[in-house]
């Protein structure tokens, strides 16, 4: 009978064992951790006792209870090794409500509880706690959620939903586009007129005083040192072959016999200019004409010097940096452009009973209809799936921002060489320092890296969740 019961009771254990060895192995076998791993990971915690050790910084810390403590293996994963037990907050105002155990608090000072005996292993010379923090900022909503690899597959799937419908898009879109434009224009246009007359005063005296800064000062005595000489250097030559040509045309019999019939008693005056006329239309003209290639190419050769004249380009540079940089020129202009078209008041009731006609919105619709599938994939991508769940950045940001978890943690460094400006612990205690490079929450939110000790014994005897807050 009793052979019996030693061997029911052997073979209960056995099955037990078998069967927790079983399920500890597949609930760790999504993250690669085997069953041999996480029961050595459990003796090891049942082998040696929680250590506790009183911890300070040199600043205040916003610490709860519970806030995890992790280490980083020789593989680069990181397991949590202990927690925070106390960061001494003070009591509540109402002495008959509890002290919260989690209730968050700027400290100094920390009670902190490691469960693993490695730590010693891995800092035999010594250890401190990094005290890391999850931004709150939306810049880091964003930057979480939209990853560079995110970035790179949502850019991917506009470009291939884009290149599917462009032409669908483009034949629907454009018509509107240009309509939409060309209204915009004409409002402009019909109430630019009324702008810039109202403006003519601002314009006068802006001329005036370019008249006598720029004209008159500069642009002036350098037309009389600089492009004159080039003008009459250029064209003397091509002038005095011509005025000789047209000498050589002119009849002066025929100009003097006409000046005397003029200032005759005779009832016709007009004998010189009518020589004249005819003398500029059959001499003249045909002499200029023949010449315009010459004229061309001295008109040339007068624009190329002048433009490579450094002092005509230094003025000329000089004036448009003060033109352009006119704060009374710009007031103006920015006047001319707020008026004619950020308070057009007709462009604004024109655009709005236009884009919210039938035409518009039947054509954005029919343009806009295809995208509904590409905005799904894009908040699929960033956001997950019913069928795959949500993704890991989404869940991140959910858990931070909604659930208030994975906000505070320790990692456990080693002492620095040089331990300047930190407190001074007491014997056997522990120095808490502000990480100085930024890193996320180090475990997966399935909880796959999380430390299998699971459970702890408060100090009044019960037996929780050993998971802190910012874990689970």
């Amino acid at each position: 009978m009793q052979t019996r019961k030693i061997i029911l009771g052997t073979s209960t254990w056995l099955t037990l064992l078998i069967g927790g060895a079983l399920a500890v192995n597949s609930q760790f076998a999504a993250s690669g951790r085997g069953a041999s791993e996480t029961v050595a990971g459990i003796a090891g915690w049942l082998a040696g006792a929680p250590q506790e050790y009183s911890a300070v910084s040199a600043t205040h810390l916003l610490l709860a209870s519970g806030d995890p403590v992790f280490l980083k293996t020789e593989d680069g994963r990181y397991r949590q090794v202990g927690r925070v037990r106390n960061n001494f907050a003070p009591p509540p105002v109402d002495s008959s409500k509890p002290v919260l155990p989690q209730i968050e608090a700027y400290t100094q000072k920390a009670t902190v509880v490691l469960y693993d005996s490695a730590v010693d292993k891995a800092f035999p010379l010594g250890y401190q706690l990094e005290y890391h923090t999850t931004p709150t900022a939306l810049d880091w909503v964003a930057t979480t959620l939209i990853t560079s690899e995110r970035q790179q597959q949502i850019a991917e799937i506009i470009a291939k939903d884009w290149e599917q419908h462009r032409e669908q898009v483009l034949l629907k879109l454009q018509p509107i586009v240009e309509t939409g434009i060309g209204k915009c224009v004409e409002a402009i246009e019909t109430e630019l007129p009324t702008v810039l007359n109202a403006h003519r005063g601002d314009f006068g005296k802006l001329a005036d005083r370019y008249q006598v800064e720029i004209i008159r000062n500069q642009i002036v005595p350098l037309v009389r040192t600089e492009i004159l000489p080039i003008v009459q250097e250029e064209v003397r030559p091509l002038a005095t072959e011509l005025g000789k040509d047209l000498w050589n045309r002119v009849s002066l019999f025929s100009f003097t016999w006409r000046y005397l019939y003029d200032v005759s008693p005779l009832p016709e005056k007009n004998a010189v200019k009518l020589e004249f006329d005819r003398f500029m239309k059959e001499e003249v003209s045909p002499a200029l004409e023949s010449r315009s290639n010459e004229f061309v190419a001295v008109t040339e050769r007068i624009l190329g010097r002048i433009s490579r004249n450094e002092k005509v380009r230094s003025v000329i540079r000089e004036n448009l940096k003060k033109v352009a940089t006119d704060k009374e020129l710009q007031s103006i202009v920015w006047a001319i452009v707020q008026e004619s078209v950020i308070n057009n008041q007709t462009l604004r009731t024109t655009m709005r009973d236009y884009w919210a006609s039938a035409e518009v919105q039947d054509a954005m619709t029919a343009a806009t209809a295809n995208f509904e599938t590409t905005a799904r994939a894009i908040g699929d991508t960033i956001f997950g799936s019913r069928e795959g769940g949500v993704t890991p950045e989404f869940a991140r940001v959910l858990r931070a921002q909604i659930l208030m978890k994975d906000r505070r943690w320790f990692v456990i460094a080693p002492t620095p060489v040089t331990p300047a400006l930190l407190p001074r612990p007491e014997v056997g205690g522990l120095v808490m320092v502000a990480a100085t490079q930024p890193m996320p929450f180090p475990l997966e939110f399935e909880g796959a890296e999380q430390s299998p000790l699971s459970v702890y014994h408060s100090e009044n005897g019960e037996t929780r969740d050993s998971t802190p807050p910012a874990s689970e």
